[in-house]
């Protein structure tokens, strides 16, 4: 540190008009000892302020690492309390469901049944109608046959009373059909 003269209450207090000779000291004498103990104190002292905000520090840390730990703990007991909430609910959705199932699948039995029993009925009534259809076309087959046959026997019967020939009617249809053929050229 320089030295401090105060220039306005003590203008020449501590100046010196004479050239100064240095170096003024003849000997300079050092205590290494008394040096190496006061760094060392220093040194200490710095290591003590520093080890201090260390230790503040960690200590710090380890407020922050309860707290965290506690918050942790109240957090998973929140988690298990919910998680065992859910699991109740979710049997009881289960055993809902498992119920649901099994009357599904039961009447889906009873539907698959009643499908199979319509089926045999619709391929039963399938064959009775083909079998009516068929014993239908026989009887139609039959009956035209009788009616054709009756008719030419009407038909040749009533010829003969009109005409007193035995010729059957077709031959007579086809003279009356060329008779008029030849009318109608004629004319």
């Amino acid at each position: 540190m320089g030295l401090f003269i105060n220039n306005r209450e003590h203008p020449e207090v501590f100046k010196n008009k004479q050239n100064i000779n240095e170096p003024n000291q003849a000997y300079s004498r050092k205590d290494y000892f008394t040096e190496l103990i006061n760094e060392l104190r220093m040194q200490s002292q710095l290591h003590k302020e520093t080890e201090a905000i260390h230790w503040k520090q960690v200590d710090n840390q380890l407020h922050d690492l309860r707290e965290n730990h506690q918050y942790q703990k109240e957090f998973e007991k929140q988690i298990i309390q919910c998680l065992q909430t859910i699991n109740d609910k979710q049997l009881e959705l289960q055993k809902d469901l498992a119920g649901k199932l099994a009357e599904q699948a039961e009447f889906q039995g009873g539907v698959l049944q009643r499908l199979d029993t319509q089926e045999a009925l619709i391929d039963k009534m399938s064959r009775q109608l083909n079998n009516i259809r068929s014993i239908l076309f026989e009887r139609t087959n039959y009956l035209a046959k009788k009616i054709e046959d009756g008719y030419k026997v009407t038909s040749s019967y009533v010829y003969k009373l009109m005409t007193g020939s035995e010729q059957p009617l077709t031959f007579f249809l086809l003279n009356h059909k060329k008779e008029e053929k030849q009318n109608h050229t004629e004319t």
